[in-house]
């Protein structure tokens, strides 16, 4: 070992890498560390993809060079696996070679070396290259330092044999950290991917909903970035780093997931009546026949007995049963339609419409509307009664039941509270928990926010008509007025046109 290199400097050096998830910060941190060991020059790194060499990482303290990780990204291109290459012959064959001098060596092709050498003037001598090979036996990459230094930090000397013990077991260490580091984000790759085709299914069950978990997730997350932007007001403070913003995005892609167990009739409900209206016109056309029918027979037998001014009367009074019936027709039609807004006056007419009666063929009395379809026809705004709305929220207690089930890692541990408070308004009116004021994070802010917009602005729902930004606009400013929304937060909304951000 290096006397420079203690056993606890190598601890360390372990512990960090184990540490270090960021794959970009880890792939410098073992190029940096190998060259401290070394005191060497320079240092690549490449991974092993297919059957080639990717460069990942390239330092070179003499030219100031520091590409690839959290610097200037790497435009070289790949090297391919064939053995006349140096780094190439140690990814195959899992040897390391240690060079005093490359222009001394005639056992692998150099002439890349040599002509970075002759545009740059630098001179490439010593040369240690080591595979990355992880606790499976695979090797995933390989570390290649160039000019090991003296003391002087000036005099190039080869690489000693205690370095290069050091720097193979380095190198496998940061082999098993990447692989790691690569475990995690594949199986965070995998647990997203399956969140949001999880999302995507729910808002296939019915074609009013298409995409809306999706926007609503970039919208939350777009207002976030936003709030960091923004710099000024009660939120100057806040500050969404990637772990807290990807939980927000991952609360916005689950806020619905107890839509799952929505019925679909009530999901799907467009109109007030649904599917209903033509059993109810069908049952009109059959009281327009009933009364035609009846109202014939009088006519003849009034007709057959001389009495034509009787008979004439009793045409006259069709004429006026018929006509009422198609005026209730039209009431009905027009109180099915969700874009018709029941008021005081329509109610009282449906309410007359079902107090009358017609006698069917058996005998019995029947309504002109049954208890239920006045209570559906009667929904002062949109299409859903009270049980209905009911059975709809409720999806968020759902929501909260399923979430709880999951076993979220730290940095989620938050997203089941945060994803049950996409309908909490400031001012308590907002529902499960009719949360209020400080009760509501920023997060849960955020998500009402986006919730709202997009409902308003979805052209897919139709029980409405789609407003346009600036209809929605209008009507999210009164709701602020109102102390539902937050008004800073509406304000950053606006100020950086956050919905322009996911169009498309």
């Amino acid at each position: 070992m290096p006397p420079e290199i203690s056993v606890e400097n190598l601890l360390n050096i372990g512990i960090a890498l184990s540490a270090e998830k960021n794959r970009s910060r880890l792939l410098e941190m073992i190029v940096t560390e190998a060259r401290k060991i070394t005191n060497c020059d320079a240092g690549t790194l490449y991974l092993k993809q297919e059957e080639q060499l990717v460069f990942k990482i390239i330092q070179n303290e003499s030219l100031n060079i520091f590409m690839g990780g959290g610097n200037e990204e790497i435009s070289l291109p790949p090297v391919p696996l064939k053995k006349e290459n140096v780094s190439a012959y140690v990814a195959l064959t899992g040897q390391s070679v240690n060079i005093p001098d490359v222009y001394d060596y005639n056992g692998f092709d150099f002439s890349g070396p040599r002509q970075y050498d002759k545009i740059t003037g630098y001179r490439t001598a010593s040369m240690l290259v080591v595979p990355m090979e992880n606790h499976e036996g695979e090797i995933i990459g390989v570390l290649q330092l160039i000019n090991s230094l003296e003391e002087d930090k000036k005099t190039v000397r080869a690489f000693p044999a205690c370095c290069q013990k050091v720097v193979e077991s380095l190198a496998s260490q940061a082999a098993v950290a990447l692989t790691n580091a690569q475990l995690i984000k594949d199986i965070e790759n995998l647990f997203n991917s399956f969140v949001e085709a999880i999302a995507t299914a729910i808002d296939a069950r019915t074609p009013y909903n298409a995409n809306h978990t999706r926007r609503v997730a970039l919208l939350a997350r777009a207002t976030a970035l936003a709030v960091n932007r923004s710099g000024a007001g009660k939120w100057a403070g806040e500050f969404f780093d990637g772990e807290r913003l990807e939980q927000l995005t991952m609360a916005g892609w689950l806020h619905d997931i107890g839509k799952i167990a929505t019925p679909l009739s009530v999901m799907n409900k467009a109109t007030r009546l649904e599917g209903k209206i033509d059993l109810v016109l069908l049952r009109l056309d059959y009281i327009s026949e009933l009364e035609t029918a009846a109202s014939l027979r009088r006519q003849l037998r009034l007709l057959k007995e001389g009495r034509d001014a009787e008979a004439g009367a009793e045409e006259r009074l069709l004429k006026e049963k018929l006509a009422k019936i198609n005026v209730i027709r039209e009431l009905i039609g027009r109180c099915d339609n969700p874009a018709t807004v029941i008021d005081d006056a329509l109610e009282r007419q449906l309410i007359e419409a079902a107090g009358l009666t017609y006698t069917d063929r058996s005998g019995k009395e029947q309504p002109y509307l049954t208890p239920g379809e006045l209570e559906n026809l009667c929904i002062r705004r949109g299409t859903l009664t009270g049980k209905e709305r009911g059975i709809m929220e409720n999806h968020v207690a759902v929501t909260a039941r399923i979430l709880e089930k999951i076993p979220f890692i730290k940095k989620f541990k938050d997203v089941p509270r945060f994803a049950t408070m996409h309908h909490e308004l400031l001012d308590g009116s907002g529902y499960p928990q009719k949360l209020a004021g400080g009760d509501i994070p920023l997060e849960g802010r955020i998500l009402a926010l986006a919730d709202i917009y997009d409902a308003l602005t979805a052209c897919d729902r139709p029980y409405k008509k789609a407003m346009t930004c600036e209809e929605a606009l209008r009507a999210m400013d009164f709701m602020v007025k109102e102390g539902k929304l937050d008004a800073e937060l509406f304000e950053i909304f606006k100020e950086h046109r956050v919905w322009e951000e996911i169009s498309g």
